[in-house]
């Protein structure tokens, strides 16, 4: 009988067959799968899927409304003179959110004289139209607090320009002491929002010059500092901008000879709080079609040109804020110049998703 049986060589040579073989083709899997992997997320890299398109959640909204102005105002002509001679391309879409507006209520006017009486004014005050309270006091500076009880805005103004005295010791306070002094006094009457607790602030100089004042020309050669707080950038990215351009939504003017709150001699709010949970996306307008806008004289000018023809050197995305009442805080095309101040806004959603305006 005549049988075939492997022997222990054959058994090894093959046993090693296998082992090399098998480890062959599994390196060529797992490197086959690296390279797969490695050139699906490259495709999907270089052709991304389109987002999803915006939610225009609101609806139709309403068009901004700029403050009115005439035409002689604006400049007769405008030239684009930015890094690379166009405009900048954003993105095809941004977020709009919901202002919230306070509604009339039966603790208003406790709620008012309670507010005054945390900054002195304990007094009756006096009832004006529009939901406005006065209260006026004369010490340490004959001083008037106005106070809107449906808005929450408030206006202090002193008569500091007729107190020489203040000019003798201007001991300003720093940038950052005169911003925290702005928001201390804010807190205290529950009148600072958290988006604007937590912005930096901005500050400039200003120079007595009779019976007003104009800007510094120096820190050292200034009577008194402005505080302009605004709210935090939306996305960090996009600062607000006002009526009056870069001045702040709270506006104030200390002086370094008096202390504490006593050390601010005006102040100004315009604040309405954002419900920043309520948000939805709108297309946006081109930058380049924008900048048609205000070229044709449909812009609104914050900061007019030093004459007639007004040269851009930056365009910003940005948001319109105004103590006026608007539903929405909405996106806006900024130009500006910052050698001589220019600044213009115009809106920046497609107008497909804003009313026309009246």
């Amino acid at each position: 009988m005549n049988t075939t049986t492997p022997n222990l060589t054959f058994v090894t040579f093959m046993a090693r067959k296998v082992v090399i073989f098998g480890s062959i083709g599994l390196v060529t899997l797992l490197v086959g799968r690296m390279v797969l992997t490695t050139a699906v997320a490259w495709w999907k890299a270089m052709n991304p899927p389109p987002p999803p398109p915006p939610t225009v959640g609101f609806g139709i909204l309403p068009s901004l409304q700029f403050p009115e102005q005439d035409d002689e105002d604006k400049p007769l002509t405008y030239t684009l003179e930015t890094a690379n001679g166009t405009t900048p391309y954003f993105s095809d879409r941004a977020k709009v959110f919901l202002v919230k507006h306070n509604a009339p209520n039966l603790l208003a006017d406790g709620n008012a004289k309670q507010l005054a009486s945390t900054y002195g004014y304990v007094f009756e005050p006096n009832k004006l139209p529009g939901n406005i309270y006065r209260w006026t006091k004369s010490s340490p500076l004959e001083s008037t607090l106005e106070y809107n009880i449906i808005s929450q805005h408030l206006r202090l103004t002193t008569d500091y320009l007729a107190h020489p005295e203040l000019l003798t010791n201007p001991d300003l306070p720093t940038a950052f002491d005169a911003v925290q002094r702005v928001k201390d006094f804010l807190r205290k009457g529950d009148l600072l929002g958290a988006d604007m607790a937590t912005a930096s602030g901005e500050v400039s100089y200003l120079k007595a010059l009779g019976d007003e004042v104009g800007p510094a020309v120096s820190p050292s050669d200034a009577d008194y500092i402005q505080v302009d707080l605004n709210r935090t950038p939306i996305d960090l990215q996009y600062r607000m901008f006002t009526p009056n351009g870069f001045e702040g939504i709270v506006t104030a003017i200390l002086t370094g000879s008096l202390k504490d709150q006593n050390s601010i001699l005006h102040l100004v709010t315009g604040y309405h709080p954002i419900d920043y949970t309520f948000v939805h996306t709108y297309p946006l307008r081109s930058s380049n079609d924008a900048w048609k806008l205000l070229k044709a004289g449909e812009g609104y000018i914050a900061s007019p040109a030093e004459n007639e023809n007004a040269v851009i050197r930056e365009v910003y995305l940005g948001y319109y804020d105004t103590p006026d009442k608007q539903d929405y805080l909405q996106p806006i095309y900024v130009f500006h110049n910052p050698e001589d101040g220019f600044l213009g806004y115009v809106p920046a959603l497609d107008p497909e998703y804003t009313q026309a305006e009246q």
